[in-house]
């Protein structure tokens, strides 16, 4: 069952306090006008979800930023105040991590922030960030209640080094790894077996869908001048934040639902996380439960499957890669599958012949 409406933000903030050598944000400098400006835009936003929520539905925050943004005391103090506000089920960002646990922990609870509603996608850069200290990191914020993923970039160079952090994290906090752009060639099978048995994801990164903006009518992205996109790499909408804002004051009196822009799409494959990750399909609400943009997996134990028009959309003749690769993430993941059909047994296993070995049984025509 999915939540209410999803919302990620990114500002105009575009630098970090690493220097990663591939990263071209590590050789670009920030003046104070352009902090002080950011700083604008992101309290704007936090405000305005404060008024507004209600009407705008929101059920999740989501903050994505090009650069490091916990670095600076104006975001931490932001996720604090998102996170108080009632009907705000989930509140997180993405970082490096390099603020530290303690730090974190202390100015947020100072902020009076809610840390069951925290969710952290924290990013691994091996040539800035020490093993040991990234792990211990995550291992005390998990301790203290946030929901919390850590990941990487799948640089075949580093594989030993993931598979060790791998070790070193806590068994139920999921380990992600991006599939590497700008590699120049394919991943071979044994890399790809390699890193699926860090990630059990790994093959949704490769085998990512075809767009289809009827699974994005419940999301929205949020540039800091409030333009806005049905994700991130998605053309801009015509109609902006401030404009939604204000039809969402209008409705609130009456208790109403705001309509959010139609949602377009000019992408012929949802290829980054951050898309395909946020649409509304059963396989990421099977694996990731009602906000899948946060990235922490759900551990159920078994799962149910109708054929026809689930695991095989209509006008189709077989279970997608894309779909194949979300059901061995859930397999791998201890979930047992089972069909739940009315086809009989024999054309259901034909037609589901690239997944049966997935599943444990099921429930046919004739019983």
């Amino acid at each position: 069952m999915m939540g209410k409406r999803t919302v990620l933000y990114r500002g105009i903030l575009k630098s970090c306090n690493y220097r990663c050598s591939y990263c071209p944000l590590s050789k670009r400098p920030v003046s104070e006008k352009e902090l002080l400006k950011d700083r604008s835009q992101w309290e704007a936003f936090v405000g305005s979800l404060e008024k507004n929520q209600s009407a705008l539905q929101a059920g999740a925050v989501m903050v994505t930023p090009y650069g490091e943004a916990l670095i600076h005391s104006w975001y931490r103090e932001g996720l604090a105040r998102i996170t108080r506000i009632p009907g705000i089920q989930e509140t997180g960002i993405q970082t490096n991590l390099s603020i530290g646990a303690k730090k974190l922990l202390g100015d947020f609870k100072c902020q009076g922030g809610d840390v069951k509603k925290l969710r952290i996608w924290a990013t691994f850069h091996p040539e800035m960030a020490e093993l040991k200290e990234f792990s211990q990191n995550i291992k005390e914020l998990s301790k203290a209640g946030i929901r919390i993923c850590a990941g990487a970039v799948g640089a075949p160079e580093y594989l030993e080094l993931l598979k060790q952090l791998r070790k070193e994290l806590p068994e139920e906090v999921y380990l992600w790894i991006n599939a590497r752009d700008g590699l120049k060639r394919p991943y071979s099978q044994e890399e790809i077996r390699q890193w699926e048995e860090i990630d059990p994801c790994f093959l949704r990164e490769i085998f990512t869908p075809p767009g289809n903006r009827e699974l994005c009518r419940e999301r929205l992205f949020v540039e800091g001048d409030g333009r806005l996109r049905t994700c991130n790499i998605s053309p801009v909408l015509n109609k902006s934040w401030q404009e939604l804002c204000r039809e969402a004051e209008s409705l609130a009196d009456a208790g109403e639902k705001i309509s959010l822009p139609e949602p377009v799409c000019a992408r012929k494959r949802c290829s980054c996380y951050l898309a395909y990750g946020g649409r509304n399909d059963f396989v990421n609400q099977m694996l990731f439960g009602s906000y899948p943009v946060f990235r922490a997996p759900r551990r159920i134990r078994a799962a149910f499957f109708d054929i026809d028009n689930t695991l095989i959309p209509e006008g189709k003749t077989a279970v997608s890669e894309y779909t194949a690769a979300g059901l061995k993430a859930l397999k791998a993941l201890g979930c047992r599958l089972f069909f739940a059909n009315s086809l009989p047994k024999r054309e259901a296993l034909k037609r589901c012949a690239n997944v049966r070995e997935l599943f444990d049984g099921g429930i046919f025509a004739g019983g």
